[in-house]
């Protein structure tokens, strides 16, 4: 489940969808040198894939720096130095792997982010975890993550303060909230773009089903 799938049929059709995408010039041209290249047609849609998301997480990673400077929430501000110093110096360079999900898990609970983590895992995800919402902040820019999973009690923020400061960043990003209270319904419906909400104990094949369905979505929308 983690691995994204070989395109179908159907799939080979939006080749056209993707092509009419607005890019740079510079992008647009390592577009048409992948349509000139004698490979498969799924494999050329793969590689401008990849190229549009690498100039998505360039975009979002220039609202983060917007987003951090005109932040006026105390505990932004507290924190600054060290979200920005961890951003850019505590986390490796690597070449991402844009054929897995990436998820990041947001919980105080050291069980929650083992189970959690476990159950993802086995599906092929890539799974990040944070203990607090500062740390989450920094994650999220550091992973740029596919779908964001946070409980809504925790020790700083709480799920919902982090799900509006990361709209401010990413508003595509689906977000879904896990808890062991009742849900603020309205709260809940005041965060826009796509999301979702689990009641703890969280069941393995719900939140499998919730991810894919999210998932889905944004796959829809691209």
């Amino acid at each position: 489940m983690g691995k994204k799938t070989a395109l179908n049929g159907e799939e080979y059709i939006n080749l056209g969808l993707i092509l009419k995408r607005n890019r740079s010039e510079e992008n647009e041209k390592m577009v048409r040198d992948i349509l000139n290249q004698d490979i498969p047609v799924e494999k050329k849609i793969l590689e401008i894939e990849r190229i549009d998301k690498r100039a998505r997480e360039r975009q979002i990673r220039k609202r983060y720096y917007t987003f951090l400077e005109k932040s006026t929430d105390p505990r932004i501000r507290s924190n600054l130095k060290r979200i920005q110093n961890e951003t850019k110096y505590g986390f490796p360079i690597v070449e991402k792997d844009y054929a897995t999900t990436h998820i990041l898990l947001i919980d105080d609970l050291t069980y929650i982010t083992k189970t959690v983590s476990y159950v993802l895992q086995k599906e092929g995800f890539k799974v990040y975890t944070s203990r607090n919402g500062i740390e989450g902040i920094i994650n999220f820019q550091k992973v740029l993550p596919d779908v964001v999973i946070t409980d809504i009690r925790l020790p700083d923020f709480n799920g919902f303060e982090i799900a509006t400061l990361m709209r401010k960043i990413n508003e595509e990003i689906p977000i879904i909230f896990i808890t062991a209270i009742n849900v603020d319904k309205k709260s809940f419906d005041l965060i826009e773009g796509k999301k979702a909400y689990l009641q703890k104990p969280i069941k393995r094949e719900v939140l499998l089903e919730t991810i894919s369905r999210l998932l889905r979505e944004d796959e829809k929308n691209t």
